[in-house]
């Protein structure tokens, strides 16, 4: 994290423990030097969330994420740094010298949460008052109750042009920070300002610490648009939220289901008939960032959209930002040998409730009631049996045309899917269904293969195959995890190996922090410091848990991991040679095939000494 002043975070460090700010989250019992709890991170029935108090780290070994106390208030309060260690701070009695311009950004940040603060509580009173009827008359129209109101502070904003603003002047806002709260807008030619929202039943949207940060407005008439949301600020970014978590994620985290519908009534009343795990997409696309932010708490989701063409389309896409969110998180974990994960999990099972024609979550819950809902949810479809079932009202099976339509459809979803097995059995399926053979279904995946290797980025490969890679990989962790353990073999160290060497890219990056002349005898606080990459915190983390896996002369050990790594460089490098000479060969150019025999001849003959070599360190 850029600009953590290390003065400031050691002393933090020093005067807030990091299992008393963790315990406030999670149940944990001591298990020898460290104490064990359910992650808060991801959904788990087996203790796998670590602290370690003495050296102040967290690790969790089902989902990886780890960090020092700053990282653990930053992921459950979902703040940045700087907040992070304000509050810290703030805990620990230590005032913070930022300078003027970080001063005056968190002055600007925090002018602009009181002003969307008061604003709500101005709305609140609005509905409350005589002003309020007809928002009230609207309210009770749909069925929300006075409790619910309450607890998600939905309020009115009156009719006319400037109520607000003329309040919130008068408790000392001026109207350009109005307009950059996104509460007040500019006239056409800077001729004065009015408020954003008139006569709309105003829903709060608030951030993860339960903060409004924005707003969204329902018409009450025929007035377009019907949902105006706040526009984006320093404080609100539509497509990184989602309407009613600040609520929802105690839930979902202790169930590990979320439900995702569209609109802020339908959220509203999923709560209110108990459905507690419900949040809503602020409109009908899902973003990435969203679907990124609900793994943190979910692990699996139920996407509740309307049955009519545009909520179909609007759970397709949904689909596919789930399915990009997988192949995000999947690429991240093919690169490592240790998955690592931000989010729980490398996949989040999304399945798809299909409402009948005509009702919304809000209009079944109300008709039909929880106990239906429920009957619903636990109905809910599969991504691929939901897309099969679209794409089959969409196109007639029975006709060529038809089939190779859904053939189309489907086969670009398959593609999407990582695992070989997944892909094998919605093959069998599709094939089944319509009455096709499979090859001809796999052919059309290999079509669509080869046309989107095309369009998007390769996933880079080694040119050879590495021989014992996985020995190759375990020797790097077991290096960088002496590093870690032992200050004392950095030093020699770097006369041995250097970072570019390390082939796992979190190793390689916590390697060059750990090999650095001032590593020499770092502590734990200060490594963190410096690291900017979540694989290496991660990795830093679980190497500060879990004691190294070996006994005896850490330096012999180190020394062997070294040779290891070598070795394995020098294999490939011989598997290169042996092609080359191959190509060489079948070319005819004896020049060429004469100067790799005896870079190969050169290269076995290293590879043998070293073999015979004790490497230590």
């Amino acid at each position: 994290m850029a600009g953590r002043s290390r003065d400031v975070t050691d002393e933090i460090r020093s005067r807030v423990g990091i299992l008393e700010v963790v315990s406030a989250h999670v149940t944990l019992r001591r298990a020898g030097r460290n104490y064990k709890g359910l992650c808060p991170f991801h959904s788990e029935k087996t203790p796998s969330f670590t602290v370690n108090p003495e050296r102040g780290f967290f690790y969790c070994f089902g989902c990886h994420a780890g960090g020092d106390v700053f990282d653990f208030v930053m992921r459950t309060g979902g703040v940045p740094f700087a907040e992070a260690r304000r509050e810290l701070a703030e805990r620990a009695g230590i005032r913070l010298d930022e300078g003027a311009e970080p001063e005056r950004r968190a002055g600007d940040r925090e002018r602009l949460l009181r002003a969307v603060g008061e604003a709500a509580a101005f709305f609140r009173a609005q509905l409350a008052a005589d002003a309020g009827r007809r928002g009230r008359d609207y309210l009770a129209g749909r069925g929300i109750t006075p409790d619910t109101i309450e607890r998600f502070g939905v309020g009115y904003a009156p009719p006319g042009w400037d109520h607000l603003l003329r309040a919130l002047r008068a408790r000392g806002f001026e109207p350009a920070a109005l307009e950059q709260a996104g509460l007040a807008t500019g006239r056409q030619g800077g001729d004065g300002y009015y408020d954003t929202f008139r006569d709309r039943i105003v829903f709060p949207i608030r951030d993860l610490q339960g903060r409004p940060v924005a707003f969204g407005g329902r018409a009450l008439d025929d007035t377009a648009p019907k949902y105006l949301n706040s526009r984006e600020t320093p404080l609100f970014v539509k497509g990184k939220t989602l309407y009613a978590l600040d609520v929802a994620r105690a839930p979902i985290r202790e169930s590990g289901g979320a439900v995702v519908v569209e609109g802020y009534i339908d959220a509203l009343m999923c709560h209110q008939f108990g459905i507690e795990g419900a949040v809503a997409s602020l409109g009908t696309a899902l973003t990435l960032d969203q679907v990124l932010l609900l793994k943190r708490f979910a692990s699996r989701v139920t996407l509740v959209y309307d049955a009519d063409a545009a909520g179909a389309d609007a759970a397709t896409r949904g689909i596919g930002v789930f399915n990009e969110a997988g192949r995000e998180i999947g690429t991240a974990q093919d690169a490592f040998t240790m998955p690592v994960s931000l989010f729980g999990q490398a996949e989040l099972p999304v399945r798809v409730a299909v409402l009948p024609p005509g009702v919304d979550p809000d209009s079944f819950l109300r008709t039909q009631g929880p106990e239906r809902f429920r009957s619903v949810l636990a109905a809910a479809l599969p991504i691929f049996e939901y897309r099969l079932e679209v794409a089959m009202r969409r196109h007639d099976a029975r006709t060529v045309e038809g089939k190779v339509g859904i053939v189309d459809e489907m086969s670009q979803l398959i593609n999407m899917m990582a695992h070989p097995v997944r892909q094998a059995e919605c093959v069998r399926v599709l094939a089944e269904r319509l009455g096709v053979r499979e090859d001809a279904i796999r052919g059309e995946l290999r079509r669509l293969g080869t046309r989107d290797h095309g369009r998007r980025p390769a996933r880079p490969a080694a040119a050879t195959p590495i021989p014992e890679s996985s020995g190759r990989t375990a020797a790097e962790q077991l290096l960088v995890h002496l590093l870690v353990a032992e200050p004392g073999l950095r030093a020699p160290m770097r006369r041995a190996v250097t970072a570019e060497m390390f082939r796992d890219p979190g190793c390689r990056v916590l390697a060059a922090a750990l090999l650095g002349p001032e590593a020499a005898e770092e502590d734990a606080g200060a490594l963190r410091e410096r690291l900017r990459e979540e694989t290496a915190i991660s990795l830093l983390s679980r190497f500060l848990i879990a004691e190294p896996p070996v006994r005896g002369d850490m330096h012999k050990v180190a020394g062997g991991c070294v040779q290891k790594i070598r070795l394995c460089d020098l294999e490939e490098r011989i598997a290169q040679l042996m092609d080359a000479h191959g190509e060489a060969v079948r070319a005819g150019d004896d020049a060429r095939r004469d100067g790799l025999a005896a870079e190969l001849l050169k290269a076995r003959t290293e590879k043998e000494r070293l073999r015979e070599l004790k490497v230590s360190v």
